[in-house]
C-alpha cells in the first residue's frame, strides 16, 4: 500500500508520539506562564483602578491560573 498508516506512526514506542507529548507539556507550561502574567496584570489594575468589579476579576484571574496549573499537572500525569 502506498502512503503511511497513522497507527504505525503513533505506536507506543514512536519518536513522533514522544515529540507530541513534549510539545503538549511545553505548551501547557507556557500557558501557565501566561496565566501568571494575567494575574499580575489584574493585581496591578486592581491597585491602580478601584472599582466594585475588581475583586470579582481578581478571583477569575486566580481561577484561570489554578485551571492552567491543573491542566499542566494533568498533562504530566497522563502523558
Amino acid at each position: 500500500m502506498i502512503g503511511f498508516d497513522l497507527n504505525d506512526l503513533l505506536n507506543q514506542g514512536s519518536i513522533l508520539l514522544t515529540v507530541f507529548k513534549f510539545f503538549f507539556i511545553v505548551s501547557a507550561a507556557l500557558y501557565c506562564m501566561f496565566a501568571i502574567v494575567v494575574v499580575r496584570q489584574v493585581v496591578i489594575m486592581k491597585n491602580t483602578l478601584l472599582t466594585t468589579f475588581s475583586p470579582i476579576l481578581q478571583i477569575v484571574g486566580y481561577a484561570h491560573l489554578a485551571l492552567a496549573v491543573f491542566v499542566l499537572l494533568l498533562f504530566f500525569a497522563i502523558l
